[in-house]
């Protein structure tokens, strides 16, 4: 089974306890990990302000791609196929800003590795659409699902909508992969309604209750989240297929979205919306919690150092295009200086900050940074 599944698999089972990586250059920590910090004012404003507008947005979108996809397949036309092709990528994006929040209800059903496994397995794909039946539990469908699986089944064809629609309608198993792409788009709508709906429900207040900063609390949760996302994003968008893990040697068509070509714009929103945690938006987040155990980095402000570096990959990403497919074949050494700027952030997010907060990482390192 691919790295990212075992990655993916390793957050949301683990609950082993290890040590943070270390290798920090700062070491001027000064022990104060902000103990007076009012961390439920944070967690209110994180859940309230960002959190559970990310699940209803994202909700909503997966409900205009299952309605999508019920028209396409009631009257599969060239129209309705770029409406579909639309909502899809308006799904996508918004997915982006949920990604982080894999804990509580969204670990529950296993969120993020059943919504975004990739890179896509297509042999899995054309083998269910070949037989007609498709069973989401398994775990040889877990790269077989989600956003990547309809990623390949709306696109597969570099753009040639005429040919993708004739799968769909004159192609011998065009009802198998009607069908098919129905089932996929339901288990999505499924997936974010149910955890919308305990957010809004009483996990919010279990959830503002764990004020503590154990493994188990809230703030731990987040944490461990915003640090796991942040490696998911530096090495599974980027780092892995523009071959930082492979002696140089580059798997273009491992990244996010191969298909429809829209890597870039995703590792963007992926990487604002792990800031915009990280700042908790205009209130309480994690830079004044930061503020408030005084951290330090070389003689400085800790968080001004993320912050800064937050700024720093954002620019180097900009200096990209999409497809990144093209940019990792293209113009390898831009796509490795981005990458470079992100590992930078790995070190400040998942050693001095959790240091200085006094939190630890409890997933399973494998990442190789």
């Amino acid at each position: 089974m691919k790295k990212i599944i075992c990655l993916a698999l390793t957050a949301a089972v683990s609950l082993i306890l290890i040590q943070s990586c270390s290798k920090s250059g700062a070491g001027d920590n000064n022990n104060n990990t902000g103990s007076s910090f009012d961390r439920k004012a944070m967690l209110t404003n994180i859940s309230t302000n960002i959190i559970i507008p990310a699940y209803t947005s994202y909700q909503a979108a997966a409900v205009s791609l299952d309605a999508a996809v019920v028209t396409f397949n009631t009257t599969p036309t060239l129209a309705n196929l770029t409406a579909l092709q639309n909502a899809f990528t308006a799904t996508y994006k918004q997915w982006q800003s949920t990604s982080v929040y894999d804990f509580g209800p969204a670990a529950d059903v296993n969120l993020r590795v059943n919504t975004n496994t990739y890179p896509v397995d297509v042999n899995q794909i054309n083998a269910n659409v070949s037989l007609g039946t498709y069973n989401p539990q398994l775990l040889s469908n877990l790269a077989a699902k989600g956003l990547p699986a309809l990623d390949y089944l709306l696109f597969n064809l570099g753009g040639d909508n005429a040919a993708v629609l004739a799968l769909f309608t004159t192609d011998s198993k065009a009802a198998n992969r009607k069908t098919y792409l129905a089932a996929l788009s339901a288990e999505l709508k499924t997936n974010a309604t149910t955890v919308l709906n305990a957010w809004s429900g009483s996990y919010k207040t279990t959830f503002l209750n764990a004020t503590g900063t154990d493994a188990s609390s809230s703030t731990g949760y987040l944490v461990n989240q915003l640090v796991y996302d942040y490696e998911v994003l530096k090495n599974f968008e980027v780092g892995i297929p523009a071959g930082s893990q492979s002696m140089g040697v580059t798997y273009p068509t491992k990244v996010q979205a191969y298909y429809s070509k829209i890597s870039l714009q995703l590792t963007l929103l992926h990487l604002q919306a792990i800031q915009n945690l990280y700042l908790g938006a205009n209130g309480s987040g994690f830079d004044d919690y930061l503020v408030a155990a005084n951290a330090k980095y070389n003689g400085g402000s800790l968080n001004d150092a993320i912050k800064a570096q937050f700024t720093t990959a954002a620019a180097k990403l900009q200096t990209l295009t999409d497809p990144l497919s093209a940019n990792i074949t293209n113009n390898p050494t831009a796509v490795m200086a981005a990458y470079t700027e992100l590992q930078k952030l790995t070190v400040l997010l998942k050693t001095d900050m959790t240091s200085s907060l006094g939190i630890a990482i409890t997933f399973g390192d494998n990442d190789g940074d």
